[in-house]
């Protein structure tokens, strides 16, 4: 399983031989989420539409207020959430961790997002995860999609409810983030439409208020903030990418056989609905999670590298086992604020031109096969294996 995640950088054109040393002592490899994360924000990112989230990097408490039924009012005092907010691959993104503040050992409120900004559209496109107690959870593919103006940021996107009827229908989403005030509060708050704008019904409005700078980042390769008694996500299928958590090192080998070192440290996530980490291979740093989508009754795998303008894809699998096939479903990405993305043909990558095989499995070694085609009925050919040992 491990090496499955090493193998999505070949997909996306890194060279498979490069001359990154990468550490292979046991001391350098238990280096800090910090830096493996690459935490800190680049000369090439410190420019202002890379920016637009700095604001929320910290620590924070968050009201989540909801509107009582027959009440005009959203309640004053709702439940409160814990929120790291951190960069990543040199500021590329930002990622947000929650849990309940108040009792976070209980089973509710985990949550995951990661937003960047996206140069080719010049909007800002974000994917979550927030699991409910039952285990529940969109496996890190819903998705929004939006833009800052005078301040304020919104993001949008379309989503399917029930309803009065029972019927399915279409109705928009809307996330606002507004009144900020930079190191100190913001709020925000999600609406929905199901007449494209001519009215709007709010569900919850929050307000943010920072603690603190960021928490010290803890070992790389450990859990990450959240992660309490793992008490989410536990019965199966879920917890099968589970044993990737740690710090494996090993070898990336291209088509030409060319040998070059790689490094992958992953860490549970959302008390157990999910796994992070980082890939270092090929002089490139991408970003992975992975969870299953109890609806689709999907594995998913979200990842994002640390190259310029290159986009977020997802790759998908109905088994997570020895010898299964994850193929790129691009479909399953957010293309704008009217497309449905997260429907059952976007988890049928039938066209598929790449694919991650998992050749071989077991709790210290993995070993992980990248394959390519031309066209869909041409036959698949490999671009790199990678072998990788925990550390």
């Amino acid at each position: 399983m491990k090496k499955l995640l090493l193998s999505f950088i070949a997909f996306y054109g890194a060279s498979a031989c490069s001359s990154t040393t990468i550490a292979q002592s046991a001391d350098e490899a238990n280096v800090s989420w910090d830096e493996a994360l690459d935490a800190e924000i680049s000369s090439q990112r410190a420019v202002p539409e890379h920016r637009a989230f700095d604001f929320w990097i910290g620590e924070w408490e968050m009201n989540w207020r909801s509107r009582p039924q027959g009440e005009f009012h959203h309640q004053m005092e709702g439940s409160w959430t814990h929120q790291r907010v951190f960069p990543i691959l040199g500021g590329k993104a930002i990622v947000e961790l929650a849990w309940a503040r108040d009792n976070p050992d209980e089973a509710s409120q985990r949550g995951f997002s990661i937003r960047y900004f996206d140069p080719a559209r010049e909007r800002w496109v974000m994917a979550q995860n927030w699991p409910n107690a039952s285990g529940a959870g969109s496996a890190f593919t819903d998705q929004l999609i939006g833009d800052e103006h005078l301040g304020r940021l919104a993001m949008y996107s379309v989503t399917k409810r029930r309803n009065k009827e029972g019927e399915i229908v279409s109705e928009h989403r809307r996330y606002n983030f507004t009144d900020i005030r930079p190191g100190v509060s913001f709020r925000w708050d999600g609406s929905n439409t199901p007449d494209e704008g001519a009215t709007w019904f709010t569900w919850n409005i929050v307000d943010a208020h920072r603690r603190r700078d960021l928490d010290p980042y803890g070992v790389s390769g450990t859990s990450f903030p959240g992660v309490h008694q793992k008490n989410l996500c536990t019965d199966e299928p879920h917890g099968a990418f589970n044993n990737l958590e740690g710090v494996w090192t090993g070898e990336m080998t291209d088509a030409a056989g060319a040998v070059s070192p790689a490094r992958y440290a992953a860490g549970l996530a959302l008390d157990g609905c999910g796994v992070m980490g980082v890939l270092d291979a090929g002089g490139m740093k991408t970003f992975l999670a992975v969870g299953y989508h109890p609806r689709f009754e999907k594995w998913v795998f979200y990842r994002l590298d640390d190259q310029p303008g290159t986009p977020h894809g997802y790759f998908v699998s109905d088994e997570a086992s020895e010898g299964a096939a994850f193929l790129h479903a691009p479909g399953l990405s957010i293309r704008d604020e009217f497309t449905a993305y997260n429907e059952p043909e976007s988890y049928a990558p039938g066209d598929s031109l790449r694919r991650v095989v998992w050749e071989t499995f077991n709790p210290e070694h993995i070993s992980l096969r990248i394959e390519s085609r031309a066209a869909r009925d041409a036959a698949w050919q490999t671009q790199a294996v990678y072998s990788l040992e925990k550390r």
